[in-house]
């Protein structure tokens, strides 16, 4: 045989020390999870800093890729200096020597110098028309300053120059300059050094 089970609902009536409007008027009551908000947001933020960097281009220049070939020929080619010559320089190249401020010879470019031992380098540059102004020689490795100079001229002609040791190196692009008190560039040769 089969047992039949009764189904019991209870309902509650009001009696008579409750108010029947108490009854009918729900309470809501508001709790926030923290925790999920935060992970939320943090998940939202997340979302948005990685899809700004996906879409934004790459332009650092640092990545850009030179064929060896392209190198090869570049650093073999004995290019002209590039040189920057003011109305106040009447001579201005590198030398091995200086003698009573005068140079021994003009060295040409690009500098081929030795892997074995370090090699001074002179920059020499002859100025007129500039008495009582303050010069600066600087010489810059791949455009970072490596030396800086401070000479004051005392004179209309004035022969000036700074030295440089130069060693064997994988840093070939280099930059000498002569620059006036509010830093404007009055000449400046800029050269590779091949080390044999």
């Amino acid at each position: 045989m089969v047992d039949k089970k009764n189904i019991v609902i209870k309902v509650k009536y009001p009696n008579a020390n409750k108010k029947l409007e108490d009854l009918s008027v729900s309470k809501v009551i508001t709790e926030w999870n923290i925790k999920r908000i935060s992970l939320a947001l943090l998940g939202l933020v997340s979302f948005i800093v990685i899809l700004f960097f996906i879409s934004t281009p790459d332009t650092d220049d640092s990545t850009v890729v030179i064929a060896p070939k392209v190198l090869e020929t570049v650093v073999n080619t004995p290019a002209k200096p590039d040189a920057v010559i003011h109305k106040n320089v009447s001579r201005a190249f590198l030398t091995n020597k200086i003698t009573n401020n005068e140079p021994t010879e003009k060295l040409e470019l690009p500098l081929k110098l030795s892997k074995k031992k370090p090699t001074s380098v002179y920059y020499f540059v002859e100025l007129t028309g500039m008495k009582g102004k303050t010069i600066y020689h600087e010489w810059l490795l791949e455009n970072k300053l490596i030396t800086r100079k401070k000479v004051n001229i005392s004179k209309d002609l004035w022969p000036t120059s700074s030295r440089q040791l130069f060693g064997d190196s994988t840093k070939t692009d280099w930059t000498a300059r002569l620059v006036d008190e509010t830093g404007q560039i009055i000449n400046e040769i800029r050269f590779n050094v091949l080390y044999q």
